[in-house]
C-alpha cells in the first residue's frame, strides 16, 4: 500500500470505528423512579431545606449513568413546597433496580411562600405517611454524552424526623 493511500484510508476507518461506537451508546432509555421508601426531613432553616430519601431508581440501560443534575418541584397534598436539587453524587448501575439514599435540597428562595405552613402542618401529624408528588428532570451522563430525563412520581411515602 502506498503512503498516500493509508494516509487517507486511516483518519475514515478510525472515524468510522469512533461513529459506530457512538451511535452504539445512542439509544438512551428514560431512567425512571419506581419507589420512594422514605422521607426524612434533616434541616429546615433561614438557610432552606434539606431531605433525605430513599429513592429506588430505575437505570433500563446496557451502561452505568452518573446523575449530573436535577431540578424537582416538590409537593405534599397537591401544595407546592417549593423546588430542589439532588446535592449528592448518584452513580446508577447498567440494567438496575436498586434504592439510593438522595439528599435534596432546597435554598430558602426556592421555597414556596407556603412551605413553612404545610411543613408545620406535616410535622404536626406526627409522622406516618405523607401524600409526596415530585416532578421535573434528572440529568445523566454517560462518557461524554449528557441527556435529561423527565421525572415524576406520585405515592404515599412513610415520613420521619431528624
Amino acid at each position: 500500500m502506498s503512503t498516500l493511500y493509508r494516509s487517507r484510508i486511516i483518519p475514515f476507518a478510525y472515524l468510522f470505528v469512533l461513529l459506530i461506537g457512538l451511535t452504539s451508546c445512542y439509544k438512551y432509555e428514560e431512567v425512571s423512579i419506581s419507589d420512594v421508601k422514605s422521607i426524612k426531613l434533616l434541616e429546615f432553616s433561614s438557610e432552606g431545606l434539606r431531605v433525605e430519601s430513599q429513592v429506588k431508581i430505575k437505570n433500563p440501560n446496557n451502561y452505568s449513568i452518573a446523575v449530573t443534575d436535577s431540578k424537582f418541584n416538590v409537593y405534599s397534598k397537591d401544595r407546592l413546597i417549593g423546588s430542589s436539587k439532588i446535592q449528592n453524587e448518584i452513580n446508577l448501575g447498567k440494567r438496575s433496580e436498586e434504592y439510593h439514599t438522595v439528599i435534596f435540597n432546597s435554598d430558602y428562595s426556592d421555597l414556596a411562600p407556603n412551605a413553612a405552613t404545610t411543613l408545620l402542618t406535616l410535622t404536626a401529624m406526627g409522622g406516618g405517611d405523607v401524600n409526596f408528588k415530585v416532578d421535573g428532570f434528572i440529568e445523566a451522563k454517560v462518557y461524554m454524552m449528557k441527556k435529561k430525563f423527565p421525572v415524576s412520581f406520585e405515592d404515599n411515602v412513610p415520613l420521619d424526623f431528624y
